[in-house]
């Protein structure tokens, strides 16, 4: 690009209010590649306002009906959490993971639905608000005159999940404390203290409540140590044990699943190796290492099982179960390698789509029988992320898995909402087009005591024709028909990660 186009690139970017409308003397120091890179391919493409930054005073915006009608007795608040800061001053996160954790409430009613973003006030995020620079490290990024790091908690974002627990709200992230959130508000109250000496200690973003006992189940690791801390957490929010499981290898680990006996790690061959900064190049790619199957008892933690699987990377399962002679079987988005972690995500940052179609994930299940005997079945060709089962069957058998979906001649992600049934390998789902980019979808029961799979999907999406997020409720068992209602804010709002619901 010359020097000439990436003027023009940042005025555009500039007079659309990028980065709180680039000061002169900011735009005469610009000069950071990322930076310039995402300015240029902003100013013409609207795909990339999936990491455009949000304001610093969030959003608070009526959500206006496009299509259909709101069912009769659906009421709640969808709750989203994603990177929303990605810029400061002329200098940009190099990786997606890395953005400042901004939370969105979706408050649906008959009465209409509001919406509101918020950033998590993060210790990190008061720091470099006040300072009006990144200071700290950050998973895949280094600022310029980085500030020293005490604890994980330095750097945390708060970024990546929620997990309604009572009256309170968490915000997960990967490496450190959840953060508790006021679920009107959005207020952020701080870090979340389980007491016990475990401050600051890894909560992972992908805790898992039992049905009927309510009970949560967590993780975090310790990659450098190879091993991870066990959480299992009373559901109104008291701790009832927290412990070290070691001998685990120092894989990246995002995910787990949880059976009815047990819990259930898949290890990457995406391997920790020495530590480093940014942190995620401690992390290398190993095409010799097997994938590691762990299952853990839920009531003796010492006791596990192994299973070693062909070479490969996940961020996400579907759900799992266990039989009665102790076969496990999963279902998950699995990868052949790493490269959207080490590659996809960073040039994500610069305005540029994931085109490497092989190092995209489908859906696959995993069977682990006793003896150490596994097998890995494709469940279908197109490329998916984002697996979502009926909550209510959390650890149990079940039929169905929904997630987001797309094809090779859309590398810019997903389009599709789609559910399988894994027992007879049964298809439906709905094509948004290739202008609207989905998000994560969410089950959400028609009521509890409902048969399996009775429900809504509800999802946000970017619509880039429109330049604007939407909001898409479909009725869970009828995909094909499509949306029942749709929404659209007068604003488009950077891509989250992963939501909760809240029934009214």
């Amino acid at each position: 690009m010359t020097t000439t186009s990436r003027r023009e690139a940042l005025k555009l970017f500039a007079a659309a209010g990028g980065v709180a409308a680039l000061t002169p003397a900011a735009f005469a120091r610009a000069a950071d590649p990322v930076f310039l890179d995402y300015a240029a391919a902003s100013a013409d493409d609207p795909w990339t306002l999936i990491v455009r930054d949000a304001p610093s005073q969030g959003f608070d915006g009526q959500v206006e009906l496009i299509n259909g009608r709101l069912p009769d007795g659906f009421a709640g608040t969808l709750y989203r959490n994603g990177p929303g800061r990605f810029s400061r001053q002329d200098w940009r996160y190099r990786h997606w993971f890395d953005g400042d954790g901004f939370l969105q409430s979706w408050q649906i009613g008959q009465d209409g639905i509001n919406h509101r973003g918020r950033f998590i006030q993060t210790d990190k995020w008061q720091t470099e608000e006040a300072a009006g620079r990144f200071i700290l490290p950050a998973l895949g990024s280094v600022p310029p005159n980085p500030g020293g790091l005490s604890g994980p908690d330095d750097m945390n974002v708060a970024n990546t999940s929620v997990l309604l627990l009572g009256d309170e709200l968490l915000a997960l992230w990967e490496g450190g404390s959840a953060w508790s959130i006021d679920p009107d508000t959005l207020d952020s109250r701080g870090a979340r203290r389980w007491g016990q000496g475990l401050d600051g200690v890894p909560f992972s973003a992908h805790p898992k409540r039992e049905p009927g006992s309510g009970i949560i189940w967590n993780f975090g690791q310790d990659a450098s140590s190879e091993r991870l801390v066990l959480w299992k957490i009373a559901p109104d929010g008291t701790l009832l044990n927290a412990g070290l499981v070691n001998d685990v290898p120092g894989g990246m680990i995002h995910d787990f699943v949880i059976t009815e006996r047990s819990l259930v790690f898949l290890v990457g061959s995406y391997r920790f190796q020495q530590m480093r900064l940014p942190f995620i190049e401690s992390f290398q790619f190993d095409p010799e290492a097997p994938m590691r199957a762990i299952a853990v008892d839920k009531d003796d933690w010492s006791v596990r099982r192994s299973w070693d699987l062909p070479p490969g990377f996940l961020f996400h399962f579907g759900g799992a179960w266990e039989e009665t002679d102790g076969t496990i079987r999963l279902d998950a988005a699995l990868s052949q390698d790493a490269r959207f972690a080490m590659a996809g995500a960073y040039d994500v940052m610069r305005g540029h789509a994931e085109t490497d179609t092989d190092a995209q994930s489908r859906h696959m299940q995993v069977t682990l029988s006793p003896g150490g005997r596994s097998r890995i079945e494709a469940l279908g060709d197109a490329y998916i992320e984002f697996p979502q089962i009926d909550p209510r069957q959390t650890g149990l058998r079940r039929r169905e898995t929904w997630h987001v979906a797309w094809d090779a001649d859309q590398p810019r992600g997903a389009n599709r909402i789609e559910r399988r049934n894994l027992h007879t390998g049964a298809r439906d789902g709905f094509d948004h087009g290739a202008h609207v980019y989905v998000e994560e979808p969410l089950f959400v029961p028609a009521a509890e005591d409902a048969a399996e799979g009775e429900g809504w999907i509800v999802h946000t999406a970017l619509n880039a024709l429109a330049q604007r997020t939407e909001l898409h409720l479909f009725n869970a068992q009828q995909l094909a028909d499509g949306p029942v209602a749709s929404w659209r804010l007068p604003y488009a709002c950077p891509f989250g990660f992963h939501g909760c619901w809240r029934s009214a």
